[in-house]
């Protein structure tokens, strides 16, 4: 089971660190370190598996001179240094530390691309190098991303604080006239969209493997999940511990001996309300195997007996079905584990198809013919796939779907029906689960828009509730699970509103049960975008629809080709 683990600290003098220290420990490479005149040495260090060095579109002459020609590590090596010299202060904070755990269930070159993709739209879009590095250790793949903190400038760094540009494009003043500055590199709630943008990258990479798995990386306490969060320490938390007796490093100490407390907690826990881990599997997963009950079990408990034992509690929990025997495989030869629900579980999906069913039978929210065409009108570059799209979006049925692929023309459409609801007296409102996308929605197509669990969180206090004249639409919809788009539905449902979905086509691809887009659109049906309209070429589409399906290396292959031509 994949862990929803993204953290991030300072690398900071202050603390006693070096950011040249750090690329080299985590590149396991020999660096010199200018500042100190001294050279390290982590060649001896396993686990790398790969590493980049990454400058944004547009860097200046410099730093791509700097690094021209260099490997990966030599790259890292000669742009730190830099860094280095150019911060003066003794307690100078020097860059960004990202460590973020990959998901067991994508491959090597799988995660690899996952990485590429949030690095390019939430690292290198801001302006920001990156250099990152994923370790494959057993059983705990992660990367680290070290970011700068500064923006490049034509001969050398900008300032970290950046006056804030108002709505009229003019610095925003306080009461007493002074300029408000902020972070260049972002504040708190920049890196709380940061942290959301990954697990929607990552839930996204998942659906194009085809696996059913949905990563929720709230913590424990905000998803109501009876557990204590344990620390992150990785496959060296022994070797942490060794050094923290030797050297009387305490505060390493103090965060082993907090972890195990945690642990034997939760295993104490778990063992009075085994429910407890299947409250957190199907938060993920609507089926699952012991296998998957064992990844939970293994984060806590170390005692064989006491693991057996909770194995069997949970597996024979009366709340528990299994929905298949172990079987084989014919065609491959392969043993495939008895899979399972909960009578919970599957109450939930069949209320959800139910009430999708209902609503689709409901014809309250139809726009006229007169204020459709007048719409499509003030739209002449629309396709006729996308004005199909919008026509059946606008119809009466309360609830409606759209999926495409990306760069087919989605937020065009959307903005379009937004007009014509709006023309006909309804609220539009949106949301997805990632802030960047929720944003995008806002931005792009002109719809009020939130996080999912904003949304949630806002309804649950009596605020900006849904009625009988609200268009609720769902970006990404293929990226939610089960659990919280039955949430959804339900509030439709008693607020007498309307729900429009729209997904992503790759995320209709047939897995396991608990793809709730999936399950409400077979039953439904759906508008289809397919051409893809951002690239102008025939070739460059077929290449947006290698890489929406996962074939990166044949869209790149297409790529070469065309710059070779």
């Amino acid at each position: 089971m994949a862990i929803a683990h993204f953290s991030a600290s300072i690398v900071s003098r202050g603390s006693g660190r070096s950011v040249v220290l750090s690329a080299a420990y985590r590149h396991c490479a020999k660096m010199e370190y200018e500042r100190e005149a001294r050279t390290i040495d982590y060649t001896r260090k396993q686990g790398l598996l790969h590493e980049e060095f990454v400058l944004p579109a547009g860097a200046p002459k410099w730093v791509r001179s700097l690094v021209a020609d260099r490997s990966v590590s030599g790259a890292s090596e000669a742009f730190w240094n830099k860094v280095e010299a150019f911060e003066k202060r003794a307690d100078a904070q020097l860059a960004r530390d990202l460590t973020i755990a990959l998901p067991l269930e994508l491959s090597s070159g799988q995660n690899i691309a996952l990485v590429r993709d949030f690095v390019e739209k939430h690292i290198l879009a801001m302006g920001i190098v990156a250099d990152w590095v994923y370790h494959d250790n057993p059983g705990n793949p992660h990367i680290h991303l070290m970011t700068t903190l500064r923006p490049l400038s034509e001969d050398g760094f900008g300032s970290k604080k950046v006056a804030v540009i108002g709505e009229d494009g003019q610095a925003v003043r306080t009461k007493s006239g002074k300029i408000l500055y902020e972070l260049w590199a972002g504040s708190t709630e920049d890196f709380n969209v940061l942290r959301d943008g990954w697990f929607e990258r990552q839930n996204h990479h998942l659906a194009l493997a085809g696996i059913d798995l949905r990563i929720d990386g709230r913590s424990y306490e905000k998803q109501g999940i009876a557990l204590e969060p344990t620390i992150h320490l990785g496959v060296g938390a022994k070797a942490i511990e060794r050094k923290a007796e030797q050297q009387g490093v305490r505060p390493e100490l103090e965060r082993v001996e907090l972890n195990e407390h945690r642990r034997t907690e939760n295993a104490r826990r778990i063992l009075k309300n085994p429910a407890i881990v299947l409250d957190l599997i199907t938060r993920e997963k609507s089926v699952f195997d012991e296998r998957d009950v064992a990844k939970v079990l293994y984060r806590y408990v170390d005692d064989p007996k006491l693991f057996q034992q909770l194995m069997l509690k949970i597996i024979l929990n009366p709340d528990v079905l299994r929905l298949q025997r172990d079987t084989i495989d014919f065609a491959t030869g392969e043993k495939l584990p008895a899979r399972y629900s909960t009578r919970a579980m599957i109450r939930l999906e069949a209320t959800m198809a139910r009430q999708a069913i209902w609503l689709s039978a409901k014809g309250t929210h139809a726009v006229s013919e007169a204020l459709l065409n007048a719409t499509l009108g003030r739209h002449e570059r629309l396709s006729d796939e996308q004005k199909a799209a919008i026509e059946r979006i606008a119809g009466p049925a309360r609830i409606a779907a759209v999926v495409g692929r990306a760069g087919a023309g989605k937020t065009t459409m959307m903005k379009a029906a937004r007009e014509a609801w709006e023309l006909a007296g309804y609220r539009v409102v949106g949301g997805a689960l990632a802030g960047k996308a929720a944003e995008g929605l806002e931005k792009e197509a002109g719809i009020q828009s939130r996080t999912l669990a904003s949304w949630e969180l806002r309804w649950s206090r009596g605020r900006d509730v849904l009625d009988d004249k609200t268009i609720f639409v769902m970006d990404e919809a293929g990226m939610v699970a089960s659990k919280q788009m039955a949430g959804f539905v339900d509030a439709v449902v008693r607020a007498g509103a309307k729900i429009v979905l729209v997904g992503d086509a790759e995320q209709l691809q047939p897995i396991d049960a608990g793809a709730a887009f999936r399950a409400i659109v077979d039953r439904i049906g759906y508008a289809e975008l397919e051409t893809i309209y951002r690239q102008r070429e025939d070739w460059m589409r077929k290449a947006s629809l290698d890489l929406a399906r996962g074939n990166v290396e044949k869209a790149l292959i297409a790529y070469q080709g065309s710059e070779q031509d």
